[in-house]
Order: structure tokens, then sequence, then C-alpha cells
């Protein structure tokens, strides 16, 4: 199995907040332009075998993953099926309680993809899809915690 991309971002909150935008306010946060419609909505039933999908404006549904495990407010994992593969990589996030901040631990793997040589390539362009996406996480989480 590959080495797994691995990302960890602080955001100023307590876990309870920041597995709460992660995974009930997904919507609100998440880049638009990191979705198949710029107008659609995003919806992460965080429950064991929830599914992770887009809801086009004209109301279809396009499955993105289910929910592998959930343990609110530490941690979920999810499948994760992007275009052009054959099956789902992993994704798992952790939340720790650092003081009065969260660190949140994003650890994605090549799951049942089958990737294989193939998955080096596919880490480069989730890399920066991730940094990107966990920054707008950060700034929307700091913006949005009670002070």
């Amino acid at each position: 199995m590959a080495e797994p991309l691995r990302r960890t971002v602080g955001v100023r909150c307590d876990v309870a907040h920041a597995y709460d935008v992660f995974t009930e306010r997904i919507d609100l946060w998440w880049p638009r332009g990191h979705r198949r419609h710029a107008d659609s909505r995003l919806v992460l039933e965080a429950t064991l075998g929830g599914r992770f999908y887009e809801v086009s404006p004209g109301g279809g549904e396009l499955p993105l993953g289910t929910v592998i495990a959930c343990e609110p407010p530490n941690s979920i994992s999810f499948t994760w099926q992007p275009g052009a593969i054959k099956g789902p990589t992993r994704v798992d996030v952790t939340f720790v309680q650092e003081g009065d901040d969260t660190l949140v631990h994003v650890l994605h793997s090549e799951g049942d993809s089958a990737l294989g040589e193939a998955w080096p390539g596919r880490v480069a362009i989730f890399s920066r899809n991730w940094d990107q996406v966990l920054s707008v996480f950060v700034a929307y989480a700091d913006a949005s915690a009670v002070k």
C-alpha cells in the first residue's frame, strides 16, 4: 500500500465546533470551485453508513462517498470516489483538542481504489486540493466559533 497523504490544520475552537463545521456545515464552507456544480449543495451524513453526496441545482444526487466510521466529535472516516477511478479512496479525519484550539488531522489513503502505481500522481492532485479545501475550512471554523 502506498504512502497516504497527511494534512494537519489548527482551528481556534473546541473539538465539538470543529467537528460540527466539518460535517453538518460542510455545504457552507466547502469551496464552490471544488464541486461539480458551483451552485450545488453538499451533504455529509455523519452516521455510520451515511452518505456523502452533492445535490445539483436540479435536485439530482451525485454520490461522493460513504461514511465508514464515525465517532463524534472525535473522528469521521469516509470513502471518497472522485471521477475517473474504479474504486474509492479513503479519508480519515480526526479532531484533537490542543489547549483552546483543535488540531484537525486528515489522512487520505488509497483505500479500495486499486490505483497502485498511479497513486502518487493522484496524491499530487489531492494534495493541492486538500490545501485549498482545508484553508477555507479553517477560515470558516475560526470565524464561526463562539469566542
